[in-house]
């Protein structure tokens, strides 16, 4: 218990530290940039290309919600699964520092009845596609030039991360059964150790499901499919603005690369802070005004908050799960009596 509580302590502290490095940093764009500008940046705005990309975002939601649910296989459903996900990114709107992974997590839980650790490992396999997708888009950014003072041990440093991953996926693939019988051994030797067993026959259990050759073409194809509505997103929302139409492919591929990484360091709830930064560090180059860029910033951010909160609160009437409630449901333990099996 005490362990939790410092864990605990010590991700309050994180988010405190980075909510004020993002204030900082709002206050900072606010003090330097003209305002005025940024109101005529947002004059004749392409509605319909508003709408695209509001549509966009719903779709690189529900595609992420099919790519868990091929992850876990059949131990929930499409729909509960998308329930879960919309639930996880409309978390992420209030919760700093990846608060939205742990409503994903609790949703699947409550709604599915997975434990925790499956559900843990499943999101885990799922977001390795993410780190893959970082990777591919760096390595697009460098193709196209756009990343002039990029250094190769940045990308050596992600594609350890990507390759870690996957080894660790094969590891407990290939090895998972012989490990399971030391951790035996182990667990009859230490009463009271036995849950721990249960635990990591719950993650290998989830990590076989990798093995079936249809299941990864499945996968590998929606990733695909992923990454190409990712990058059309980013292509509307440029197309919304008169001078984005003007930029070439590229912008869209660092734009897309710049957005990812400031996704995966909120400092404030829903990405402000980090979003505004990252949009104008990724603009600035192809001569886009620091006020232009904070106008890209907040219009994508609206749109991403809009989708997010209309897809939240389906999720929320469609799957009667109450966000506020969903961390009181107990741990599953798999079994052969269990409520996972179909």
């Amino acid at each position: 218990m005490s362990g939790n509580r410092t864990l605990i302590t010590s991700r309050t502290k994180t988010s405190w530290y980075l909510g004020v490095i993002g204030i900082v940093l709002l206050c900072f764009l606010a003090y330097r940039v003209r305002w005025s500008d940024v109101v005529a940046s947002l004059k004749g705005l392409g509605k319909p290309w508003l709408v695209t990309m509001f549509a966009m975002t719903s779709l690189t939601v529900s595609l992420r919600s099919y790519r868990l649910y091929l992850v876990l296989g059949t131990r929930t459903s499409v729909i509960q699964t998308w329930h879960s996900v919309c639930l996880g990114y409309f978390g992420s709107l209030f919760l700093p520092l990846g608060g939205g992974e742990v409503v994903k997590v609790a949703a699947l839980r409550y709604g599915s009845h997975i434990s925790l650790s499956r559900a843990a490992t499943a999101l885990a396999m799922d977001r390795s596609f993410d780190v893959c997708t970082l990777l591919a888009l760096m390595a697009g950014a460098v193709g196209w030039g756009s990343l002039p003072r990029f250094r190769i041990g940045s990308m050596m440093i992600l594609a350890l991360a990507a390759s870690s991953l996957i080894a660790f996926w094969m590891f407990l693939l290939i090895s998972g059964d012989s490990l399971k019988i030391r951790l035996s051994r182990w667990a009859s030797k230490h009463p009271g150790r036995h849950p721990w067993l249960q635990r990591f026959e719950e993650i290998h259990d989830q990590a076989t499901q990798l093995r079936k050759p249809a299941r990864i073409t499945s996968l590998i194809t929606l990733q695909s499919c992923i990454f190409a509505a990712d990058i059309l997103g980013v292509v509307c929302g440029l197309q919304v603005f008169p001078f984005g139409q003007t930029l070439p492919a590229s912008a869209a591929i660092r734009l897309a690369l710049f957005g990812m990484l400031g996704s995966g360091l909120p400092l404030l709830p829903g990405g402000l802070g980090s979003q505004q930064a990252a949009c104008i560090l990724a603009l600035t180059p192809y001569g886009v005004s620091t006020a232009q860029a904070l106008a890209l910033s907040l219009v994508g951010g609206s749109v991403h908050i809009l989708t997010l909160s209309i897809l939240g609160a389906a999720a929320i009437l469609g799957s009667g799960m109450n966000p506020l409630r969903l961390f009181r449901a107990p741990e599953v333990i798999d079994s052969p009596n269990s409520l996972e099996e179909p």
